[in-house]
């Protein structure tokens, strides 16, 4: 078997249960498995364990890089633990499976966040991050903002200003800027900065963001080794300053490197089951964790989140 390839499962909470499951899972198809689980203190060597907050898990991937970083690695290959991966993928056939040869990167879709189709509550967070945190001196450690904004061009990413109406409800927009007011030390300075400031807010057709950001679902993705150290910092610089993670990883990967392929290129597409109607796909298995593996939807790269919790494990 090929050992170019790193399969590292990244584990939002601590589920020490899953672990077994997983391995069992994964063990015939990668020969270098690597659980990264949060306050971990157990003894299994390829499980590391990372200190940080979930909202943040690109800091995961950080701290635990050197635990399973390989100079012979061609690819990391990441996926979260409540994911399933289509049985066809293993480490011989990933590349051919998802386009990518070994410069290049994989990153299920990416997105501009000023055109989104639909509203995204994360929209806010892009809004409300400050790259200049109290206490992280991470200026000098990012590409600047005209830097980052050439390294989007490149792949076809504008950083444009976003509609209020598309970040903010009338109620967040209040509280927003409610908690940017300062200096009032009465009832009547506060009415009377609440009244001069509201005149401008709710003026205000769009709003900017202080740094150029992209957007796109993390539970799955490749990063190349040429580009992995890049990468990495860029991740961690966005953990120290508390960027949420879906903003985070893509934009950190679109800074790294303009060798990504995306899943509109590829033949296998993930599912995403957030709604009653969406868990139709999986009622027929009734739970049964083998017969999932056995007979999975062949069209499909990934399917998620399946909570092992509630399967039958067995394999």
């Amino acid at each position: 078997m090929s050992s170019t390839v790193a399969l590292v499962i990244i584990y939002n909470h601590r589920y020490d249960k899953n672990i077994d499951i997983l391995e069992s899972i994964y063990a015939n198809r990668f020969s270098n498995i690597f659980h990264i689980v949060p306050f971990y203190d157990g003894d299994k060597k390829n499980v590391i364990p990372v200190y940080e907050n979930s909202f943040y898990f690109q800091g995961y991937l950080v701290q635990a890089f050197s635990r399973y970083f390989r100079k012979e690695f061609e690819h990391y290959f990441f996926v979260a633990d409540d994911m399933m991966i289509n049985p066809l993928i293993n480490e011989n056939s990933y590349k051919a499976q998802l386009k990518i040869n070994a410069q290049e990167s994989y990153f299920p879709e990416i997105v501009s966040l000023h055109n989104l189709p639909y509203k995204w509550r994360r929209t806010q967070d892009a809004v409300e991050y400050n790259p200049k945190l109290q206490g992280v001196e991470s200026s000098k450690e990012m590409p600047s903002y005209q830097e980052a904004e050439l390294l989007f061009s490149k792949l076809g990413f504008e950083v444009k200003p976003l509609l209020y109406k598309d970040v903010y409800s009338a109620k967040k927009k209040i509280v927003y800027e409610l908690s940017k007011l300062k200096g009032a030390n009465s009832v009547a300075e506060i009415v009377r900065l609440l009244i001069k400031h509201f005149k401008g807010v709710f003026k205000k057709q769009y709003c900017t963001l202080n740094y150029p950001l992209v957007g796109g679902y993390s539970d799955i993705f490749v990063v190349s080794a040429n580009c992995i150290h890049k990468f990495m910092h860029y991740c961690g610089v966005f953990a120290a300053t508390e960027l949420f993670v879906e903003l985070a990883i893509p934009t950190a990967l679109v800074l790294a490197t303009s060798d990504i392929r995306t899943e509109s290129e590829v033949a296998l597409k993930g599912k995403a089951m957030w709604t009653e109607e969406d868990y139709k796909i999986i009622a027929p298995y009734n739970n049964n964790l083998a017969a999932l593996t056995e007979n999975f939807p062949k069209e499909h790269l990934y399917l998620h989140p399946i909570k092992l919790s509630k399967w039958q494990t067995a394999l």
